[in-house]
Protein backbone atom coordinates (compact mmCIF):
# COMPACT_ATOMS: atom_id res chain seq x y z
CA UNK A 1 0.00 0.00 0.00
CA UNK A 2 1.59 3.03 -0.69
CA UNK A 3 1.94 5.71 1.71
CA UNK A 4 3.78 9.07 1.31
CA UNK A 5 4.68 12.23 3.26
CA UNK A 6 3.02 15.72 2.76
CA UNK A 7 6.28 17.92 3.78
CA UNK A 8 7.95 18.91 1.07
CA UNK A 9 4.90 18.07 -1.54
CA UNK A 10 1.48 19.86 -0.13
CA UNK A 11 0.32 22.25 -2.80
CA UNK A 12 -1.93 25.26 -1.20
CA UNK A 13 -4.06 27.44 -3.34
CA UNK A 14 -6.31 29.98 -2.82
CA UNK A 15 -8.14 30.59 -6.17
CA UNK A 16 -10.70 33.82 -6.81
CA UNK A 17 -13.13 31.13 -8.37
CA UNK A 18 -13.70 27.54 -9.36
CA UNK A 19 -17.24 26.65 -11.07
CA UNK A 20 -17.19 23.23 -10.16
CA UNK A 21 -15.49 22.37 -7.37
CA UNK A 22 -15.63 18.75 -7.95
CA UNK A 23 -13.63 19.57 -10.90
CA UNK A 24 -11.46 22.60 -10.51
CA UNK A 25 -9.80 23.40 -14.36
CA UNK A 26 -6.34 24.00 -14.62
CA UNK A 27 -6.96 27.36 -15.35
CA UNK A 28 -8.75 27.94 -12.59
CA UNK A 29 -6.13 26.60 -10.36
CA UNK A 30 -3.23 28.56 -12.14
CA UNK A 31 -5.07 31.87 -11.65
CA UNK A 32 -4.81 31.18 -7.72
CA UNK A 33 -2.44 32.19 -5.78
CA UNK A 34 0.30 29.63 -4.42
CA UNK A 35 0.76 29.98 -1.03
CA UNK A 36 2.91 26.78 -0.14
CA UNK A 37 5.72 28.22 -0.18
CA UNK A 38 4.64 30.38 2.76
CA UNK A 39 2.17 28.00 5.06
CA UNK A 40 3.69 26.56 8.19
CA UNK A 41 4.09 22.54 8.54
CA UNK A 42 1.49 22.24 10.67
CA UNK A 43 -0.54 25.35 9.53
CA UNK A 44 -3.16 23.32 7.38
CA UNK A 45 -6.19 23.08 9.37
CA UNK A 46 -9.51 22.09 7.58
CA UNK A 47 -11.61 20.43 10.24
CA UNK A 48 -15.06 18.41 10.09
CA UNK A 49 -16.92 17.81 13.19
CA UNK A 50 -19.99 15.90 13.18
CA UNK A 51 -23.17 16.08 15.51
CA UNK A 52 -25.57 13.03 16.32
CA UNK A 53 -29.18 13.46 17.45
CA UNK A 54 -30.83 11.59 19.92
CA UNK A 55 -32.44 8.79 18.58
CA UNK A 56 -33.42 7.12 22.62
CA UNK A 57 -36.48 4.73 22.56
CA UNK A 58 -38.48 3.93 25.92
CA UNK A 59 -37.66 0.26 24.70
CA UNK A 60 -34.10 0.13 25.67
CA UNK A 61 -31.43 1.40 28.38
CA UNK A 62 -29.11 2.13 25.27
CA UNK A 63 -28.76 5.99 24.75
CA UNK A 64 -29.10 5.33 20.97
CA UNK A 65 -27.91 7.69 18.24
CA UNK A 66 -28.12 8.95 14.82
CA UNK A 67 -26.25 11.23 11.93
CA UNK A 68 -26.93 14.57 13.03
CA UNK A 69 -25.42 18.04 10.71
CA UNK A 70 -21.85 18.17 10.20
CA UNK A 71 -19.38 20.76 9.47
CA UNK A 72 -19.22 24.73 10.41
CA UNK A 73 -16.06 24.49 11.95
CA UNK A 74 -13.67 27.67 10.98
CA UNK A 75 -10.17 26.07 8.45
CA UNK A 76 -7.00 27.82 9.52
CA UNK A 77 -4.34 28.09 7.57
CA UNK A 78 -0.68 29.77 9.55
CA UNK A 79 1.90 31.10 7.48
CA UNK A 80 5.20 33.06 7.63
CA UNK A 81 5.67 36.84 7.08
CA UNK A 82 8.27 38.21 4.82
CA UNK A 83 9.59 41.22 6.03
CA UNK A 84 9.46 42.84 2.42
CA UNK A 85 5.94 44.17 1.80
CA UNK A 86 6.63 43.63 -2.03
CA UNK A 87 6.81 39.88 -1.08
CA UNK A 88 4.44 39.24 1.97
CA UNK A 89 2.32 37.17 -0.70
CA UNK A 90 0.13 35.14 2.26
CA UNK A 91 -0.29 38.49 4.12
CA UNK A 92 -1.35 39.94 0.79
CA UNK A 93 -3.66 37.92 0.01
CA UNK A 94 -5.48 36.76 3.19
CA UNK A 95 -6.84 39.72 4.24
CA UNK A 96 -10.03 39.57 6.24
CA UNK A 97 -13.55 39.49 4.28
CA UNK A 98 -11.50 37.54 1.31
CA UNK A 99 -13.65 35.60 -0.74
CA UNK A 100 -11.87 32.48 -3.03
CA UNK A 101 -11.40 29.11 -3.10
CA UNK A 102 -8.72 26.91 -1.17
CA UNK A 103 -7.25 24.25 -2.86
CA UNK A 104 -5.70 21.94 -0.85
CA UNK A 105 -3.35 18.96 -3.09
CA UNK A 106 -2.17 16.80 0.19
CA UNK A 107 0.21 14.81 -2.54
CA UNK A 108 0.78 18.34 -4.81
CA UNK A 109 -0.01 18.80 -8.21
CA UNK A 110 1.61 16.79 -11.24
CA UNK A 111 1.09 13.56 -9.46
CA UNK A 112 2.39 11.09 -12.68
CA UNK A 113 5.44 11.88 -11.98
CA UNK A 114 8.93 8.95 -12.03
CA UNK A 115 7.87 9.17 -8.04
CA UNK A 116 4.11 8.59 -8.81
CA UNK A 117 3.75 11.58 -6.72
CA UNK A 118 3.57 15.43 -7.68
CA UNK A 119 5.08 18.29 -5.98
CA UNK A 120 3.80 21.30 -4.50
CA UNK A 121 5.65 23.95 -7.42
CA UNK A 122 4.06 20.66 -10.05
CA UNK A 123 1.65 22.57 -12.86
CA UNK A 124 -2.14 21.04 -11.69
CA UNK A 125 -3.16 18.93 -14.10
CA UNK A 126 -6.20 16.57 -15.58
CA UNK A 127 -6.44 13.90 -12.95
CA UNK A 128 -4.53 15.36 -10.17
CA UNK A 129 -6.61 15.46 -6.88
CA UNK A 130 -7.83 17.91 -4.53
CA UNK A 131 -9.90 18.75 -1.97
CA UNK A 132 -11.63 22.66 -2.96
CA UNK A 133 -13.18 24.56 -0.15
CA UNK A 134 -15.18 27.78 -0.68
CA UNK A 135 -14.56 30.18 2.08
CA UNK A 136 -14.49 33.85 3.26
CA UNK A 137 -11.41 34.98 5.73
CA UNK A 138 -12.65 35.44 9.13
CA UNK A 139 -9.55 36.92 10.61
CA UNK A 140 -5.83 37.53 10.10
CA UNK A 141 -4.10 37.87 13.58
CA UNK A 142 -0.46 37.59 14.00
CA UNK A 143 0.90 34.61 15.89
CA UNK A 144 2.66 35.74 19.27
CA UNK A 145 6.07 35.83 18.95
CA UNK A 146 9.10 33.84 20.39
CA UNK A 147 13.16 33.75 20.34
CA UNK A 148 13.97 31.63 17.27
CA UNK A 149 10.65 32.04 15.58
CA UNK A 150 9.90 33.77 12.37
CA UNK A 151 6.72 36.19 12.08
CA UNK A 152 4.02 34.24 11.30
CA UNK A 153 -0.01 34.78 11.28
CA UNK A 154 -3.26 32.87 11.21
CA UNK A 155 -6.02 33.22 8.62
CA UNK A 156 -9.57 31.72 10.12
CA UNK A 157 -11.48 30.56 7.42
CA UNK A 158 -15.54 30.53 7.02
CA UNK A 159 -15.91 27.52 5.15
CA UNK A 160 -19.47 28.63 3.25
CA UNK A 161 -20.12 25.68 1.26
CA UNK A 162 -20.16 21.64 1.63
CA UNK A 163 -16.29 21.08 0.77
CA UNK A 164 -15.32 18.65 -2.39
CA UNK A 165 -12.86 16.19 -0.13
CA UNK A 166 -12.28 14.37 -3.41
CA UNK A 167 -12.06 17.07 -6.26
CA UNK A 168 -10.29 15.56 -9.61
CA UNK A 169 -8.73 18.59 -11.77
CA UNK A 170 -10.45 18.84 -14.91
CA UNK A 171 -8.46 20.12 -18.01
CA UNK A 172 -11.00 22.46 -19.35
CA UNK A 173 -10.34 26.25 -19.05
Amino acid sequence: MPRYGTTGRIAIVFAPSVANPAAPTIAEIAAGVNLSDYVTRDGVKTPSSGNTIDASDIGSRFNKTAPGTYGGDAAELTAHRDSKGADDLAWTTLPQDAIGFLIVARAGFDQQTATGLGTKDGVAKAGDRCEVLAVTVISRAMNDTGDNETSKFTASLAITAEPEQDAVVAAGS
